[in-house]
Parts: C-alpha cells; sequence; structure tokens
C-alpha cells in the first residue's frame, strides 16, 4: 500500500525501534494511565505524508491524530530511516555495483571508454555532424534520460518529492530526500531477492544515490 511489501514496512518499523533512543516511537502512558499513539501510528503517519504528499493534518481523522504530531513524527521518522539504514542504503556504488552498470552500457552498446579517468559532468553535442558526434550523442542522451526515468520512479513512489517544500528547513528537506532514496533502494533490493516486479527502473544499477 505504501509503495512497500508489509515485510519491508515492517523491517523499517523495527529498525527504528530498535533504535528508538529518545523514546519518541516507543508508545507510553500519560500521567492519567491513558496509552499514547502506538508506534505503528506515528510511523503510518509518516509513511502517508512522504508517499502520497499529503499535508500534515490529511492523517488526522485516519491515524487520529494531530496535525503537529502528524508533522513531527513524518520528521523524526525521515532522520531515522538515515540514521539506521542509511549506511548500507545509501553509500557510493562498490567495485560489484560499478561492474554491473559497466556491464549494463556495454549491453546497450554503450562505449564506456569514452569516459576520463576523473569524474565530470558530460554535455551532449546539440548539433552532431560527424558519424562518431551523433553515435556520442545518441548514446549519451539515451543514458541521461536513463537518470531523468530514475527520479520519476522515486516521485512516482514518494510524491512529497515532486510537491512544494514551503515551512520546510533546508536540512529537513535533505532528510526527506535521503529517506526516500534509502527506502526506494530497500524496494529494488527486496524486489530483485523476491523476484517480484513492479514500477523499478533498471537504470543505474537500479539504485539511485546522492550526494
Amino acid at each position: 500500500r505504501f509503495r512497500m511489501s508489509r515485510n519491508l514496512f515492517k523491517r523499517v518499523a523495527d529498525g527504528i525501534l530498535e533504535h528508538d533512543y529518545d523514546g519518541y516511537f516507543t508508545q507510553k502512558r500519560s500521567a492519567s494511565g491513558a496509552l499514547g499513539l502506538h508506534p505503528l501510528q506515528k510511523m503510518t503517519a509518516a509513511m502517508r505524508m512522504l508517499t502520497y504528499g499529503i499535508a500534515a493534518d490529511g492523517a488526522d481523522e485516519y491515524i487520529r491524530s494531530a496535525e503537529a504530531t502528524n508533522l513531527e513524527s513524518c520528521k523524526k521518522f525521515v532522520i531515522k530511516v538515515c540514521e539506521v539504514f542509511g549506511e548500507r542504503y545509501l553509500r557510493s556504488p562498490n567495485e560489484e555495483d560499478i561492474a554491473r552498470l559497466l556491464a549494463i552500457g556495454e549491453e546497450r552498446g554503450f562505449p564506456d571508454g569514452i569516459y576520463p579517468r576523473w569524474a565530470t559532468f558530460v554535455k551532449s553535442i546539440p548539433a552532431p555532424d560527424t558519424r562518431k558526434h551523433k553515435t556520442f550523442a545518441k548514446r549519451q542522451e539515451g543514458a541521461r534520460k536513463d537518470v531523468e526515468r530514475a527520479f520519476g520512479v522515486l516521485q512516482s513512489r514518494f510524491a512529497i518529492v515532486r510537491g512544494p517544500a514551503k515551512g520546510w528547513k533546508r536540512k529537513e528537506i535533505g532528510d526527506v530526500m535521503k529517506a526516500c532514496v534509502i527506502m526506494h533502494n530497500m524496494i529494488v533490493e527486496e524486489e530483485r531477492q523476491t523476484g517480484r516486479q513492479s514500477c523499478t527502473f533498471e537504470a543505474m544499477g537500479e539504485r539511485v544515490t546522492v550526494s
């Protein structure tokens, strides 16, 4: 329902609870003895905001929590996702990832050897007039579309990424973006392991990385 399987959502929830050192997501009792919100209520409110792009007050009736609580839950949820799962799912590509990317490029006929040995941005040729330039422009523009489609998949899974960010601080926006990328990579990994297909995209080694 939230663009991921029930088992994966449970894994995310369990990981956050195991590292809930400040006790925010742990269910507590008030001074009168009444139970507070369940951890899954807070996490579900956060996921609804991330995946549907709704405002904090859009989950009031469904979650039975206040607007301020939903907003705080979302902010703390993305921070915990980054802390708990960021090291594994937000890393730079390793040798295995690079080898897979090069193999994908070679299979598509992309001449990998044309790039220099240092990182750089490669512009397309606006008006290619030679066979060499035309081939390069065609391959380079195709790879650029792969990147655009990869982020299109991210936006289709997490509507908050394509919505306005007024009222959010810069760090909070960064945390949201990183958390969405992490969960996207977790979904892709699970689908690769189970063989289940959805709207994932094969470009960039099926992973999205940010710096």
